[in-house]
Formats: C-alpha cells, sequence, structure tokens
C-alpha cells in the first residue's frame, strides 16, 4: 500500500490541476489606424527630406486655424479654402496672430493645401497633393518654415488641411479683415443670361468669393476657375465675375444642300451617211391565169390535139 501512494498522489493532483480555472490569454487585435495630425505633418517633412530640404516647423497658431478650417469643411461635406466668415487663409493667420512675411497685399509668404476622401490617410493626401504644381510647392518650398495641420472625420470620410508659412519672427502685421457684411453669402441677383448664355455678377462691397458661390449654387473652385482668379486673388465693388459660363451649343453637322450639275451640251458628234448598196428588185410576176388554171388549159389542149391527131389518121385509112 505504501508503495501506491505516490502514485495516487500523483494522479490526484494532475486531475485537480487539469480542473482549475484557466486564465485564458486574449490575441491582442490591431486596432484600425486612424490618421493624426502627426502623421500628416510627418508625411509632408519626409516628401521634404526626399528633396533635401529641412523638415517644417509646427506651429501652434498654424495647428490650430488648420484644424479650425479642416473641421468647418467637413461641417459643409466639401473643400474650400474660404472660411464661415470668407477669410483666406493668410488673412485667418494674421487674424489669429501669426506674423505673415512678405507682401500681405499679395497673400505673404503663406499657402494652404486641402483634401478630403473616403479612407484617404495622411499618406494618401500628401500623394494627392503632390500630383499638381501649386500644391507641390506648398509643401517642398525653400521659402516656408512653418507648419500645421487639421484632421477631421466623419465616418470613413477624411478632411485633410496643412497651412505653410514664413513669419517675420516678430509683431505680426495688422489684421486687416474685409469690409464688413451681416452675411457672407452675398445676396442674388437675377440676371438676364447673356446672348451667350453666360450670367455675370456685380461684386458689391462687402462681398467674398465664397459668398458669391453659395448664393448662386456653385463652387468656390467653378467661381475662381470661371473668373481665372485663386484664393488668394482680392475681388473689388463693381467688378465683375462669371457665375455661369457661356453655354456652348451642341454642333450640329449641316443639312447638306445637293448642288445640282450643270447641264452638259454634248458636242455635235458628225453622223457618217452609209450609201446603201442597191439589192436587186424582186422580179413581180406579170398578172395572168393562176398556175393551176395553166396547168389545166395546157393539159386540154395536148388532149385536144390528140383527139384532132387520132382523128385525122383515122380519116387517111378510111381514103385509102
Amino acid at each position: 500500500m505504501r508503495k501506491l501512494m505516490p502514485v495516487l498522489l500523483t494522479i490526484i493532483l494532475t486531475l485537480t490541476i487539469s480542473f482549475l480555472p484557466q486564465t485564458v490569454r486574449a490575441e491582442s487585435v490591431a486596432a484600425p489606424h486612424f490618421s493624426t495630425v502627426a502623421d500628416l505633418i510627418g508625411a509632408v517633412n519626409s516628401l521634404r527630406a526626399s528633396y533635401g530640404l529641412p523638415p517644417y516647423t509646427s506651429n501652434s497658431i498654424l495647428m490650430g486655424i488648420a484644424q479650425g478650417q479642416a473641421e468647418y469643411n467637413l461641417s459643409i461635406g466639401t473643400i474650400t479654402h474660404g472660411s464661415a466668415d470668407g477669410l483666406l487663409p493668410f488673412q485667418r493667420a494674421l487674424q489669429a496672430g501669426y506674423p505673415v512675411a512678405g507682401d500681405i497685399s499679395l497673400g505673404g509668404f503663406f499657402s494652404e493645401n486641402i483634401t478630403a476622401g473616403v479612407g484617404l490617410s495622411a499618406e494618401g493626401a500628401v500623394e494627392n497633393w503632390t500630383g499638381d504644381t501649386p500644391h507641390l510647392n506648398t509643401m517642398i518650398s525653400s521659402n516656408l518654415q512653418d507648419i500645421g495641420a487639421g484632421v477631421a472625420v466623419a465616418g470613413n470620410t477624411y478632411y485633410y488641411v496643412i497651412d505653410c508659412g514664413l513669419s517675420t519672427g516678430g509683431t505680426p502685421a495688422p489684421f486687416v479683415p474685409p469690409p464688413a457684411h451681416n452675411t457672407p453669402v452675398a445676396t442674388r441677383v437675377p440676371n438676364t443670361p447673356s446672348a451667350n448664355g453666360s450670367i455675370t455678377y456685380i461684386v458689391q462691397s462687402g462681398d467674398t468669393t465664397l459668398g458669391i458661390a453659395l448664393a448662386y449654387g456653385i463652387t468656390l473652385n467653378d467661381l475662381l476657375s470661371l473668373n481665372g482668379l485663386t484664393v488668394k486673388s482680392v475681388i473689388y465693388p463693381n467688378q465683375k465675375l462669371i457665375v455661369h459660363a457661356a453655354y456652348t451649343p451642341t454642333p450640329t453637322p449641316p443639312t447638306s444642300t445637293p448642288t445640282e450639275r450643270p447641264t452638259i451640251t454634248p458636242w455635235p458628234t458628225s453622223t457618217s451617211t452609209s450609201t446603201a448598196t442597191p439589192v436587186p428588185p424582186t422580179p413581180t410576176p406579170s398578172p395572168g391565169l393562176p398556175v393551176s388554171a395553166a396547168r389545166g388549159a395546157v393539159t386540154e389542149i395536148v388532149v385536144a390535139a390528140l383527139v384532132i391527131a387520132a382523128l385525122l389518121a383515122l380519116l387517111g385509112r378510111k381514103r385509102k
């Protein structure tokens, strides 16, 4: 029995351990990655490094205005450089206290990029911006030094904004806001389309390009494109802006009218006069008795002659 005790204890211990509650270690599941402002700035600076340029420096003021613009774009469901109060990017920077360097009347040394897309990552946004020169220049400028980034998300749609600038390093230039206006939306004036179908709007005091676009139900980009403007362009009272492009009629192919060919007068054709070969006339039988009648007459004559000859011969015998 003493020899069996160690074996029994081993079996009991094994069974006890197997029925103890086990700690289940949950497998770690990687959470989906959401692009952040840090990702966006990192992607921009990686691009600058590929061009041999120093990285941009994050600026708290620019971070604030970029985030505000990203959230505004999300709220209206589209991308625009204009803000709700009609300010342009460099004007928002000045208003926030960022001392924009350069000629302020031309927008100074300041530039903004915006984009949006479903499932769009920060790297994808930077890749989109490299597709055209103005947006690429914002990211690889050798004049700009500071950057601010904003990211807003609605569902799986991302709105990205970067504001890049160069400051004077001192006191911000005085900010001059646009003329006061009760609303950034211009009063829509019913205009009669011109002969070519285009509609123009005469700028009033306090109007902004964004307000005019909203009033006429078109995008800001379309308004700027129709008038050859940029987001940095300044509009003036009494300036005429096209809000509806000229109508381009669908060309209708002309109906071909058959051209009557002139009647050709034929050249006179010489007709050869052929000399007819004389054909000997067919002799026309003279009128007479029919052939059958002639044959009958001849027969009768022959018979008569034979009869007469026979009679003469008979008479001659009788005389002898």
